[in-house]
């Protein structure tokens, strides 16, 4: 009940209560408070998203977008498409999971000049039942666990690359699918050894289209290439504001993690720290200042979606992507060696070891010596662990890469108004 308000909301066709992921947003209030949703999801979840519910609806709301501008414009009917599979996955509350990015095989070359065809997704059929594709799409969160995949091209195409412009949504169960998986985490480690990582493994997969067939109703685009750059670029936009809406409390947690083993090393008080906590702090208000500014800065368009202000969305995620690794190194300098050497759950345990760990991994006074050492075991895990890794890396890659938030940042920002302002400063003359 406490946060009902929050994370539902009321279904546009039945009137019935449906989780507020798949509500699309039409104004820039309701907007922020998909962000406040996303952010109190991820601080529930102790820094993990809720990434099967997010990326769906920030996929769907691409879809409408682009869609909507489709259809008159080459006279196909994909949005009423789009409306029913949104329909059906909020009426039940499916778990999505999001295919975007291909194998891509030589980066230098454009899909059609690949020499494995295959390098990006494509149709190789069209039969009256729906069309055949084949291909791969890397970096696929929980796919092992959800209900359906939502599939979108990875970048802008040309007329030689239409067969690789296609977008759909298929059940996971769909035969011709191949999912193959990797975890980060496991489900035998100890929770005190791994406060985070245990309690949220992640699974990513590379998952393999063999000749999957994919009925006309659940097809949102096939061979118009014109739109494809469109509908990348559409969803990227949506799905780093959800970027920038789940990092703050990541932030707040190195935050807190920061803060409570300064406290129990007996530093809290010096100087240098302090200023060390202040830059966390810093980098984690800067997003979220970002995430409400892009909220509240949206532009309504057709057909009736707000979009997130696309400058404040690109520059929050470049601005938590570039100095992720900082803010960690930060966390890590403030806690001291013992974050990586510190004795495990095993050792605190074993009648041997345990009251030698409880003696000498006391810190200031009044500090308990278990609660030091779980602090360095959640700094570890958040950090400097096969999570930690793993972290490190998403922050980077995940969302786009940091090109590809400077080159939208370029292409968004009003450089008219500033050239303007040189030009007064210039004077007449």
């Amino acid at each position: 009940p406490e946060w009902q308000d929050l994370f539902t909301g009321r279904s546009p066709d039945t009137g019935e209560v449906v989780n507020r992921h798949f509500l699309l947003p039409s104004t820039p209030q309701e907007l922020a408070l998909r962000g406040r949703m996303i952010e109190e999801h991820t601080r529930q979840g102790n820094s993990t998203l809720n990434l099967t519910k997010s990326v769906s609806g920030d996929a769907l709301m691409g879809l409408t977008v682009v869609c909507h501008a489709m259809d008159p414009a080459l006279g196909t009917r994909y949005s009423e498409r789009v409306a029913a599979f949104l329909r059906h996955v909020r009426e039940r509350d499916l778990s999505v999971a999001l295919a975007q990015t291909d194998v891509k095989g030589d980066r230098r070359l454009r899909p059609h000049e690949q020499p494995d065809p295959d390098a990006y997704l494509r149709i190789v059929d069209r039969r009256a039942d729906g069309i055949v594709v084949r291909g791969a799409k890397a970096h696929i969160t929980s796919v092992p666990v959800v209900n359906e995949l939502i599939v979108l091209p990875t970048r802008a195409l040309s007329a030689n690359d239409a067969d690789y412009a296609v977008a759909f949504a298929i059940p996971v169960a769909t035969p011709g699918l191949t999912i193959i998986c990797r975890p980060t985490g496991s489900v035998e480690q100890s929770v005190f050894d791994y406060p985070v990582s245990r309690r949220n493994i992640e699974t990513e997969a590379l998952t393999v289209f063999d000749d999957v067939l994919v009925p006309w109703e659940r097809v949102f685009m096939a061979g118009e290439w014109q739109f494809a750059g469109q509908l990348a670029t559409s969803f990227a936009t949506f799905h780093r504001f959800t970027a920038i809406s789940y990092k703050p409390p990541i932030g707040d947690l190195l935050v807190g993690a920061a803060v409570m083993i300064a406290e129990a090393n007996g530093t809290a008080e010096v100087a240098h720290v302090r200023e060390k906590v202040v830059r966390l702090i810093h980098y984690t208000e800067l997003i979220r200042a970002c995430g409400k500014a892009a909220a509240y800065e949206a532009t309504v368009v057709p057909p009736g979606i707000a979009v997130p202000n696309a400058v404040y969305t690109n520059a929050g995620k470049h601005h938590f992507a570039s100095h992720f690794h900082e803010a960690c190194r930060l966390v890590q300098d403030i806690a001291g060696g013992m974050a990586i050497t510190a004795p495990c759950e095993a050792d605190l345990r074993n009648p041997a070891t345990g009251h030698f760990v409880a003696k000498y991994l006391k810190g200031a006074a009044g500090t308990d010596a278990v609660l030091r050492l779980r602090l360095f075991h959640l700094i570890r895990d958040l950090t400097a662990s096969d999570f930690g890794g793993y972290n490190y890396v998403v922050t980077l890659h995940g969302e786009g890469s940091l090109s590809a938030q400077a080159l939208a940042t370029y292409r968004e920002y009003d450089l008219e108004r500033c050239r303007d302002l040189a030009r007064r400063a210039l004077g007449s003359d």
